[in-house]
């Protein structure tokens, strides 16, 4: 049986990107799921887990989320050398960097990575994303003030869209098998071919739920979004 630990499910309504458990857990039942709420001690501090979940929060809560993660800080580095797998979507991936600078000011976060973040509230970008990840076509909406600046391990080629900031190549940050992404959609649900990846890399033999449907959003989507004229941006509001 494979173990999903969800950190702060309480905080993640933002997008929806909770259901992206759910989800997984209709792609296979066998999963089980573990719920860490912010007051309690991670699951993973004493137990094994097969797969770490973070979503989008309001950005209020990345700097609470730090301060209670930090004395597991060593612990987390560990688990993702040691090869476990992480999915964070969202704002959530800000948790994991270096430091996050708002008006000239530092934060320290996680330092998992050496990423670090630039946030501006008065400017937030809302767009359409295209992307390739090796073979597989990768679609998605980003809805941020932030931008992702000395990323060393990128997640997703560009075609389409802004990435990590105005400048970037790539899109989110992927290390062994941590995999982050600003990403929403949400994200697994909006890309059933990377969720089969997923899944195969966590050697999990699982069918897709709701297999035909989904693809056939996702298609439609990657096919609308790679005409010349298709519309990405949706907002560059600032």
């Amino acid at each position: 049986m494979k173990v999903i630990e969800v950190i702060y499910p309480e905080f993640q309504n933002v997008y929806a990107d909770l259901y992206q458990v759910q989800f997984l857990k209709k792609c296979n039942p066998d999963f089980e799921i573990v719920y860490t709420h912010y007051n309690e001690e991670p699951h993973f501090v004493k137990n094994n887990v097969d797969l770490v979940f973070m979503g989008s929060m309001p950005d209020s809560k990345i700097h609470p989320c730090i301060d209670k993660l930090m004395p597991y800080k060593n612990r987390i580095k560990k688990m993702v050398e040691e090869n476990t797998f992480f999915l964070i979507t969202g704002n959530a991936l800000e948790v994991f960097s270096a430091y996050i600078l708002e008006n000239n000011q530092r934060n320290e976060a996680l330092g998992i990575f050496d990423y670090h973040i630039e946030k501006n509230m008065e400017h937030k970008v809302i767009t359409w994303y295209v992307g390739k990840f090796g073979e597989i076509d990768i679609v998605g909406h980003k809805n941020q003030y932030s931008s992702c600046n000395d990323v060393k391990n990128g997640f997703i080629e560009n075609v389409k869209g802004y990435g990590n900031n105005s400048s970037s190549t790539e899109e989110g940050i992927h290390y062994k098998n941590f995999y982050a992404t600003y990403l929403l959609g949400p994200f697994l649900i909006m890309n059933p071919l990377f969720t089969k990846y997923l899944l195969k890399e966590m050697d999990v033999d699982s069918n897709i739920a709701f297999e035909e449907d989904l693809m056939n959003a996702y298609n439609d989507r990657i096919n609308y979004f790679k005409k010349p004229d298709a519309k990405i941006m949706m907002g560059d509001r600032g």
